[in-house]
Parts: C-alpha cells; sequence; structure tokens
C-alpha cells in the first residue's frame, strides 16, 4: 500500500516523517533488541549517514536488518529519525523500506509480538497505522502553511488546539480514528480545522438524565448554554422540556439505540435538527469549544481513538463533580491559595439520555467544562506546543525560544533554560505540591495541560480532563465530611509503586520529558543541561519540606522510570477505558536522564 499524495521538496510524501516519528519512537521503548551505531552500514547510499548516526535492528524471523537513521538523538527520549529507513536480508544488499513494510514486518515478527500473536491481530494493526498515515498525509498537506506560520504571539487558543496535526508523538497509529470514513474525518477532525453546528434534541424531563457539581438545576444550567447562542434561544420548547447538544457524528449511533427509539415513540423526545454557532473540534477531537460560550462540551463519541473506544462511562461522568467538591472544601482551597498558577477546568454538569430504567445511555454523555480561553488567547495545549515542525523543522517551543532569545539578545541556549525553569515553577511544581502535600493525584500529560503564556514566559496551567483525578486514602477521609460521594474515589486506589509508574509517565515521561526532547530537536537546548536543572529543582523542593516526598525521590533516585507502551497496547488491541489492566502491564522501563546527570 502507497501514499498517493504529491511529495514535498525533500521527496518525501506529506506527513510520512511524522507517521515514522511516531511509530518508531514507540517501537524502540519497548522492544530492546536494537543497538544505536555512530556510522550508517558503509554500503548504504550517502544520504543516510547522519550527525546521530542511526539505530540496528533486526527482525531475526524474517533474516531481516532494519537501518534507521537518526537527524537527533533525545536524552529525553523522544529521538527524531530521517527518511528513508532502510532494510537489509541477512549479508545482502540494503534498499529503502517504507512505513507500511515496517508495520507489517513488525506485526508478524515473532520476537517482538510473540508465537501467538504473530499474524493473528498484526492485520488490524497495519490497518490501523496505514489508516493513521493516511490521515496524517491528507492533513499534513492541507494545513501545511497554516502549520508553518503556527508559532508564538501570533497563534491563539484555538490555532493550537487544532494544530495538533501529528497527534501522540511517540504512538504506532496517532490519527487512527477506526469508525471515521476519510469524509467523517475531514469533517470532524481538529488536525483539519473543521467546525460544525451541534444537533439538538429536546426531551420532556423523565427522558434526561443529569448530574451537577455545584448545586445548579439542570434547566438553568442548559438556559445558561442555550442564552449563550441567540440561534437557539429562538427555538422555542415545550414547557417543562430541556434541550441537548449532541455531536452530529454520534447522532448515527443514538438514532438506532433502543432508549433513543422508546422515547421518540412515547413522544418524548423531538430532534431539533442542526441549530446555532458553529462548534470546534478540539485537539481531544471529542471536546467542542465555541469561543463566545461559556462551556466546552465533552461527549461521547463511539470511535476508538489511539488506545480506547471514546464512550464516557458512569464512573467518569462522575468524577468530575468529586473533582469540583474537593477544591471548594478546606483542603482543596488550600492547595489553591498554595498554588496560585493552577486552573482547573472543572467539569460543572453532565448530561444524557435516559434509559427507561432511569440511568444515563452512556453514548449520549455530554460534559459542560469551563471555558476559560477567548479564542486569540496565548494558551496552548502542551501537545501542540511540542510538536516537531512540518518535515523535520523547528515546532512552536523551538520557534518561542528562539524569538525570546532574539527580543532579548541573549544566545538561544540561554533563553531556553530561562523559559524552561519557568516552566517548572509555574507548572510542574503545583502538580508535585498537590501530590505531595495534598494527596490529589493528576493524570497530566500533554493533551491535559494547556499553558498560558505571558509576554512569551509560563505563567498559568490550566488542567482538564477530571477522569483523570484521583486522591489518596489519606485525603479521601480528609474530604468525607466535605465531599458527598468521595467515597467512589477509592476505585481508583493506588499503591506507591503504581503512583510512581502513572505520574512518571504522564506527568514526566509525557509532558516534561517531551518539553526538553522539544528544545533539544531544535537546537535550542542541551538536553542534560535541561535535565540538571530539573534536578536541582527538585532537589530544592524536596528541601521546602515536603510531606510525602517519596515521588520526588523516585525522579531523583531511579536509573530508570516507567513509561506506557503505546505501541503494545495498539498491537495487542486493549482498549483502555475496559481494560485498564492490560494498560498498566505494559509499562516498561526508559532512561532517566534526572538521574543520569547527578554529580
Amino acid at each position: 500500500m502507497q501514499l498517493s499524495h504529491a511529495a514535498p521538496e525533500s521527496g518525501r510524501t506529506p506527513g510520512e516523517l511524522a507517521s515514522a516519528n511516531a511509530f518508531l519512537n514507540a517501537l524502540l521503548r519497548e522492544w530492546p533488541q536494537w543497538s544505536r551505531q555512530e556510522q550508517a552500514p558503509s554500503s548504504i547510499a550517502a544520504d543516510a549517514s547522519h550527525a546521530d548516526g542511526g539505530v540496528l535492528l533486526p527482525l531475526p524471523g524474517h533474516g531481516l536488518t532494519l537501518w534507521l537513521p537518526l537527524a537527533h538523538w533525545s536524552a529525553a527520549g523522544r529521538h527524531l529519525f530521517a527518511l528513508p529507513l532502510w532494510l537489509s536480508p541477512e549479508g545482502g544488499p540494503w534498499r529503502r523500506c517504507g512505513l507500511l513494510e515496517l508495520a507489517t514486518l513488525i506485526a508478524g515478527e515473532p520476537a517482538i509480538v510473540g508465537p501467538r500473536d504473530a499474524n493473528r491481530r498484526g492485520w488490524l494493526f497495519v490497518k490501523r497505522v496505514a489508516d493513521s498515515a493516511l490521515n496524517l498525509a491528507d492533513a499534513e498537506a492541507a494545513r501545511l502553511d497554516e502549520l508553518k506560520r503556527l508559532a508564538w504571539p501570533a497563534a491563539g487558543y484555538l490555532d493550537a488546539e487544532q494544530g495538533l496535526v501529528y497527534g501522540h508523538a511517540v504512538h504506532p497509529t496517532p490519527k487512527s480514528r477506526d469508525e471515521f470514513s476519510a469524509d467523517d474525518v475531514r469533517a470532524y477532525s481538529p488536525e483539519f480545522a473543521s467546525r460544525f453546528a451541534l444537533e439538538w434534541l429536546a426531551l420532556a424531563p423523565e427522558a434526561m438524565w443529569s448530574v451537577d457539581c455545584d448545586g445548579q438545576a439542570p434547566a438553568e444550567r442548559l438556559a445558561g448554554l442555550v442564552a449563550d447562542d441567540a440561534a437557539l434561544a429562538a427555538v422555542g420548547l415545550p414547557d417543562g422540556w430541556l434541550p441537548l447538544p449532541v455531536h452530529p457524528w454520534q447522532m448515527r449511533t443514538l438514532r438506532s439505540h433502543p432508549a433513543y427509539e422508546h422515547w421518540l415513540r412515547a413522544g418524548k423526545l423531538k430532534e431539533l435538527g442542526a441549530l446555532g454557532a458553529e462548534w470546534h473540534p478540539t485537539s481531544s477531537l471529542r471536546t467542542l469549544y465555541a469561543p463566545k460560550q461559556r462551556y466546552m462540551l465533552k461527549h461521547s463519541l463511539s470511535v476508538r481513538l489511539t488506545n480506547s473506544r471514546r464512550v464516557l462511562q458512569p464512573a467518569e461522568v462522575a468524577r468530575g463533580a468529586l473533582v469540583h467538591g474537593a477544591f471548594m472544601s478546606p483542603l482543596g482551597r488550600r492547595l489553591s491559595e498554595r498554588c496560585p498558577t493552577l486552573s482547573i477546568m472543572h467539569e460543572r454538569a453532565a448530561f444524557a439520555i435516559a434509559l427507561p430504567d432511569g440511568g444515563p445511555l452512556a453514548e449520549s454523555f455530554v460534559l459542560l467544562r469551563d471555558n476559560p480561553f477567548a479564542e486569540r488567547d496565548t494558551a496552548y495545549v502542551m501537545a501542540t506546543l511540542c510538536q516537531d515542525g512540518p518535515d523535520g523543522t523547528p515546532g512552536m517551543l523551538g520557534k518561542l525560544v528562539a524569538a525570546l532569545a532574539e527580543r532579548e539578545g541573549r544566545p538561544v541556549a540561554d533563553a531556553a533554560e530561562r523559559w524552561f525553569a519557568a516552566f517548572l515553577e509555574v507548572a510542574l511544581r503545583p502538580f508535585l505540591i498537590a501530590m505531595s502535600d495534598f494527596g490529589f493525584l493528576f493524570s497530566a500529560h500533554q493533551q491535559n495541560m494547556v499553558l498560558e503564556l505571558a509576554d512569551g514566559y509560563p505563567s498559568r496551567v490550566h488542567f482538564r480532563d477530571c477522569q483523570g483525578t484521583t486522591f489518596s486514602e489519606a485525603t479521601i477521609r480528609q474530604l468525607e465530611a466535605h465531599v458527598p460521594g468521595i467515597e467512589a474515589a477509592r476505585e481508583l486506589q493506588f499503591s506507591q509503586a503504581e503512583i510512581n509508574r502513572l505520574c512518571g509517565y504522564y506527568l514526566i515521561v509525557n509532558n516534561v520529558f517531551n518539553v526538553i526532547s522539544a528544545l533539544g530537536a531544535a537546537g535550542a537546548a542541551d538536553e542534560m543541561r535541561l535535565a540538571a536543572r530539573m534536578r536541582g529543582f527538585l532537589v530544592a523542593l524536596k528541601d521546602e519540606g515536603l510531606a510525602e516526598p517519596a515521588f520526588v525521590d523516585y525522579l531523583l533516585d531511579a536509573p530508570e522510570i516507567e513509561s506506557k507502551g503505546n505501541f503494545m497496547i495498539c498491537l495487542r488491541n486493549v482498549n483502555e477505558t475496559t481494560e485498564p489492566d492490560g494498560s498498566f502491564r505494559s509499562y516498561v522501563p526508559v532512561s532517566n536522564p534526572i538521574y543520569h546527570c547527578a554529580p
């Protein structure tokens, strides 16, 4: 299967380099039988010679060896590869190897996937790799000029949300959408800068399920949503009925559900059609943004994205109320006072079509999340800020520190270190304090963190997606008198070793180490100098007297920390939402530069 898009000046198809980088970084984290070499094999063409050498990867089941050229080797673990890739039979000549051929070979390599899995799930995996690569190629071709211009200070909040064209930087299928057609991808995906009106339903009270987190009645909450949109406000509803916004793609799924048909036949549900303002999918695809609305909307979508099918579960929906209650408690207020740069994008309410037995129809869930951003605010989702530029050029973060260096008349490396130091104080400190002194645990990965800039430097961090938040046992006991239902948080209880693993991956490997890798790949900083600065920050934080320093000690003292195994999760078709144990078992050790830079 070949990508059929016109090649840019480099001779590569659009998006090919980004897809290869995400695939190879995911593979090399989880499969240790490779070696880094300083020079390409002598029989390979001269264009495969790169300053950082490359990686030799044997495929013994096929009697083959791969040569993966390196444009940048990252001490923080996310490398930049160069194309073309090369393949050789044992003792034979080298030839070029495309990504889909590589994916097919890997999926059938018993040494990597195991004898039981070879050729068993491989075709689904290869199909997802192909679909992702084609989606990414289409998106880069469509958005190339915008990607090149994506930079502070001209870019605003929405530009960054819809600028995540390359998706997860360490994943074999960063842009696969199993149930979407090619037309659906273009119509509903942020990487195509799509926008659309919502479908609206009118429901009798008995046909609506709802939950809130601050006591406001569902009718009042939805009235506020409607009042923000003049076109909606002009639509009359029967007395006592409530409006429900539905993602237009998800409406197809709902129409065939028995509960939907039940209320429709009973005369308790009416379709109002596509109405009102245009909404924009954000980097998370199922979360929608409209600049003049007081809320963002997070919908259930019956689509598999990266590692899970994105249908919200009742326990996930309920967590928004628990997080809001925790922050309104005396303990939460003390945390907010202690960490003034941390802002939580609370989920104020959730709605769904009711099942006949009174429960929620999960496929119809919609969450109302705080919207603190104007369209032009310089507040950027971290995944886009750290994304590579097109065809290996510097991304947003590299261009940002270069602009700061020019403005301030200092070397780029100095500007990068100053920026990184501010990032540690503004964005990392609150999560470490919350964990160590308050027992609040956040899955603060790159798509859950929005970094607000003031004059180019980090000034505030916004955390979103309460589904990935929980609390220590001691904290749950403190909150019981203040937060009804907080006992449910015990369903997500972790040992210290599990906390180290999960927070080490989400907050550190996926987030902070990606910042270091992005600055290194842009040629803006020495990565080990940034790791040393981070070590100094952690030592100073510990010296302040943390109540529970175990996680900080782990970061300082562990030669290796753990990373989620996205490659094998994808290859084995694990759904993280319903099979969390499969995700937990996937974790693999990666080198910890914080430890290795110790004096």
